[in-house]
This record gives structure tokens, sequence and C-alpha cells, in this order.
């Protein structure tokens, strides 16, 4: 059975989320359904909180911190610097360079450029999104038709678990009204009403440790970033676990987790 976990703001969610994580069987349970009214929102206790989280992941051996996490989804830093267009030529051309050889990237990486299979030209999915909300400014104001696939075929042929299905194909759909991703799907809805862009992201697996605070900070950055060249104000971001797993040793184990989900309750409140 679903569950729901819902606030106002992204780290009450999160830490809610987990601490029901800490308590079941195995740290791991299905469908966990996050909802965040106004996910941009970040009170003082927050930022503590998040930084004390950042803390212990820099701990791990990666050494990945949330903020880090965050980039791979909307490079946000980048965007503020050089603003769009500017920003995906610039920002590809970094992450590029530093790829490794034979992975995947990064979500934002996926989300920048594609390979149309017929033209073998590259299109830019997510900016399809942006200039299709901008049309609604003056023209059919459609609620649903902005959706932006993570998965490509190859991701499900070439792994051996998983069983994801992708349907939609960002590069013919997009301009229509091993190491497989864990973030399967974006979805962005128009609210005419609200004047406002919601997002539903949903994950085929979540770790709530190591990557779902990060996560979500991206999912929020990105949606702001979708809402504000559009035209619009940035609505509820709903994030969709299928799989959630609570990974204890991002935070040292049991003990050291439950002590830092309880202070953060405490804090958060």
């Amino acid at each position: 059975m679903a569950k729901l976990f819902s606030s106002e703001r992204i780290v009450p969610v999160w830490v809610e989320a987990a601490r029901s994580l800490a308590a079941t069987p195995g740290r791991n349970d299905r469908n966990f359904i996050l909802e965040i009214a106004s996910p941009t929102t970040l009170t003082a206790e927050d930022v503590t909180a998040v930084r004390a989280v950042d803390t212990e992941l820099r701990k791990t051996e990666d050494a990945i911190g949330v903020y880090t996490v965050a980039a791979t989804i909307f490079p946000q830093r980048m965007y503020l610097r050089h603003g769009r267009p500017d920003f995906y030529e610039k920002f590809l051309a970094v992450m590029k360079k530093g790829q490794k050889p034979n992975t995947w990237g990064t979500y934002a990486m996926r989300m920048l450029e594609r390979t149309h299979p017929k033209t073998r030209k590259a299109i830019n999915p997510l900016d399809t999104i942006v200039t299709k909300l901008q049309k609604t400014k003056t023209d059919r104001k459609i609620r649903s038709a902005y959706e932006l696939g993570l998965h490509e075929v190859a991701d499900v042929l070439d792994n051996e678990i998983g069983g994801e299905l992708p349907i939609y194909a960002p590069s013919s759909d997009g301009g229509r009204p091993t190491n497989i991703p864990c973030l399967s799907h974006l979805s962005f809805k128009l609210d005419p009403e609200r004047d406002a862009v919601d997002l539903t992201a949903v994950y085929r697996s979540h770790h709530y440790g190591r990557r779902a605070l990060g996560n979500l900070i991206g999912l929020s950055q990105l949606q702001a970033f979708v809402a504000n060249e559009s035209g619009y104000t940035s609505g509820v971001l709903t994030c969709v676990s299928t799989l959630a797993h609570l990974d204890v040793g991002a935070f040292g184990g049991v003990a050291a987790t439950d002590a830092l989900l309880q202070s953060l309750h405490r804090a958060t409140a």
C-alpha cells in the first residue's frame, strides 16, 4: 500500500519518510509518495539540517554531498551564472570533458542533450518543454503535454535487473502536445488556475540516505527553472519512490542514523 508524506517544505517530508523507513523491517518499502507544496522554501532550520546531512555524507567513501547530488539533476550554479540558453552548452562541454568512459553521465546531461533516432541530430528535451510551456501564454493552455523520460531503451536491454519499460521518447514525442538510472521519468503539469507548473518525478529505486534529500533539492531547482523560464510560478513537487530504501551506512550505521533523524525531526518540525 502506498504511503503519503506531505508538507510545505522538502526537509520535513524527507525526514518523515526516512524515519518511516527506519521503523520498517529491512528498511525497505514500496510506493512512497512525497508531496511538497512549496519546494523552493527552506527555513533557517532546514538549511542547518541539510548541512548536517551533507557533513555526514562527505564522510562516506564516495564523499558525495547533498548539493553534489542535486547538481546531477540540475546545474543550478551554472544556470544562475550564465542564464538560459548559454548555460546549456557550457555545462555539457564541462561534463563531457570530465565524463568517465562507458558511463551514462548525469540526469542533467540526458535532459539537455539526446540524439534523435532518425535524424541523428542533437536535441534538447528540457528546452523543448520550456518552449512548449512558453507558447501556452498566448496559445491553448494544455495541462498535460510536458513529459521527460530519463531512461533509454538500452538501459533496460543491457541490464539483467530492473523492470522499467520506457514508453515516452523525448526525441520523437517531445514536440507533441547495468548502471540503470534510478530516476525514471519526469512529468510537468500546467495548472492554469494557479498559474503554476507542478512536477512529478518517478524513481524505480530510491536510496534515502545517500541520495534522496539531494534529489529533492535538485528536482525543486529544475522545477523552478522550467516555471520561471516559461513565465509561471513553481507549484507542487511530487516524488514517487516505487522502491524506497534507507541505506544506514550513509550515516554510520543504524544507531547513528536513528539519532540523526530524531535530531532533525525535532529541529524542523
